[in-house]
């Protein structure tokens, strides 16, 4: 396997995150703020059509109704239909919105919280294809790649629940768990067909849509930093989990900086911790630029390293 393939993997799968703590200097360069992954900046309309020309129930019947085989059928029809590996993106992307239609379109917050199961199911498929496909190109690495996906995919339940606890013990966080599992595959699609198209030699390969939320850090450990969808337009919920002891919550903005860079803006719940984020497919930095020192120290960074 390449060198830049290994690389993508070690990045995707392999490597279990981390933070590191360095001083910066005041006035210091935020760093580069990089757009990636993605959850809403996706066109609704396609999967609004596709919902409408496929006849599925609405109501009491689509609740009860097993999409299991059908949401198969769908994405084994992508795949081949695809012209490659970005257009295979774009389209699944595409039949998650369908099935977020059929969620929308429930009555009560019971149904809307179970019908959010299939559009786990939509990229849970994709994930598993892509890394079925992986494994054909490239067998000689099959056996150690299949075990330490399988290892990544055993966190991801913690991992969708520690993303949802601005929902605890609301109504909803069924729902948004399930949609912090449907974005964890969603993130790993993405991961693993970057590495499909460096097998395949797809040199014009690209994601369709970006977004900063995600969890870098350490999924297997008690390091890490959260950035979820805010409740206002453009926002962001943010957890820093530096360890047990050391821990704070609350929003952000992007703003941009010199240079067209763009970074997240951070306030603290309490407003004693203020600062800027910036993150890319490869980790996060939160960089400490007002504080009480109750918990962080001024002028401090904390790294975290790859995207969950």
């Amino acid at each position: 396997m390449k060198k830049r393939i290994l690389a993508i993997l070690l990045a995707a799968v392999f490597v279990l995150g981390g933070c590191g703590k360095e001083a910066v200097e005041e006035g210091g360069d935020a760093g580069l703020f990089e757009q990636v992954g993605g959850e809403k900046e996706v066109d609704n309309s396609a999967g609004a059509e596709t919902s409408e020309s496929s006849g599925t129930e609405s109501g009491a019947e689509s609740q009860s109704q097993d999409y299991t085989e059908q949401i198969q059928n769908e994405i084994n029809d992508i795949i081949s239909g695809s012209e490659n590996l970005s257009d295979e993106l774009v389209k699944v992307n595409e039949l998650y919105d369908k099935y977020e239609m059929i969620r929308m379109s429930a009555e009560t917050q019971a149904d809307i919280n179970e019908l959010s199961q299939w559009t786990i199911l939509v990229w849970k498929l994709e994930d598993k294809s892509l890394a079925d496909r992986i494994n054909e190109k490239d067998p000689a690495n099959s056996g150690e790649f299949t075990s330490e996906n399988e290892r990544w995919e055993s966190y991801v339940p913690a991992v969708a629940e520690k993303m949802s606890y601005a929902y605890e013990g609301g109504s909803m966080q069924p729902m948004i768990i399930n949609y912090n599992t449907a974005m964890r595959y969603k993130q790993d699609a993405y991961s693993l067909a970057s590495v499909l198209a460096d097998l395949n030699g797809e040199v014009t390969f690209s994601f369709p849509d970006s977004t900063p939320c995600g969890f870098y850090g350490d999924y297997a450990g008690d390091c890490y930093l959260i950035i979820t969808e805010g409740m206002e337009s453009d926002s962001y919920n943010v957890r820093v989990h530096i360890d047990d002891e050391h821990e704070f919550s609350g929003y952000g903005y992007i703003q941009d900086y010199p240079g067209d860079e763009e970074v997240i803006h951070f306030t603290s719940d309490d407003d004693t911790i203020k600062g800027t984020i910036d993150y890319s497919v490869l980790g996060a930095t939160f960089y400490v630029s007002e504080t009480d020192s109750a918990i962080v120290g001024p002028e401090e960074a904390y790294d975290f390293t790859f995207k969950y």
